[in-house]
């Protein structure tokens, strides 16, 4: 079995996609922000242009209206043209200020989000730095695991023949000593049977003696 295909690599293996998925996860999460706070970003210049637009529309509307009461007085083109031009004053200090507020407004908007891009830009790096140095970690780990499995399963196999050696060892060592008992009960039952046949003819001869004598 290969080192990628066994229990053991593909349980380091499953980590490292873990840890991988999650940095991906919250890497599309930061990318989201971002692009959340660019389109913030870009409506605030459609609301600018949409204000102007409206102060455009109603200062027509004043000049209109100017223009049809100028037009209604003939007599009072004076009174008509200083009111007028106060209410253009008017309208000129008020379009300045939300010039100036919106100015103001995208300007903080825009440092804020490039501060904000930048704390997310760093915090991903570092993120991405932190899950290569885990990975990193993971797969050191894993080969010294592997080695180590494969070391053990190596002493294993090398005790199982040992074992085995010594059994068959055993085996032909008690073989051979059921065999020497064998033959020293054989040699043993030979003379015993040589005896009782040396016992048995001295009977047969002295019985035969007295049988003489008598």
């Amino acid at each position: 079995m290969s080192q990628n295909d066994s229990p053991v690599s593909l349980v380091f293996e499953m980590q490292r996609n873990t840890v991988e998925q999650t940095y991906d996860a919250v890497q599309r999460g930061v990318e989201f922000q971002q692009n959340v706070n660019e389109t913030f970003v870009d409506n605030l210049q459609t609301t600018r242009d949409v204000q102007e637009r409206s102060n455009d529309l109603f200062r027509s509307s004043v000049d209109a209206y100017f223009d049809a009461l100028d037009a209604a007085v003939p007599g009072q083109q004076d009174v008509v043209v200083e009111f007028r031009g106060t209410v253009e004053e008017q309208l000129d200090t008020i379009e300045d200020s939300q010039a100036d507020a919106f100015d103001a407004f995208e300007e903080n908007l825009q440092e804020g989000n490039e501060s904000v891009d930048e704390f997310l830009e760093n915090f991903l790096e570092q993120l991405d730095e932190q899950v290569q140095a885990i990975v990193e970690v993971n797969e050191d780990l894993e080969d010294q695991t592997v080695e180590a499995v494969e070391n053990l399963e190596d002493q294993i196999d090398e005790l199982e023949t040992e074992l085995e050696n010594r059994g068959e060892e055993f085996q032909q060592q008690l073989e051979e000593q059921i065999e020497e008992i064998q033959q020293q009960l054989e040699e043993q039952a030979e003379t015993l049977q040589t005896q009782v046949e040396d016992v048995t003819r001295q009977v047969e001869d002295v019985t035969e003696s007295a049988n003489l004598s008598a």
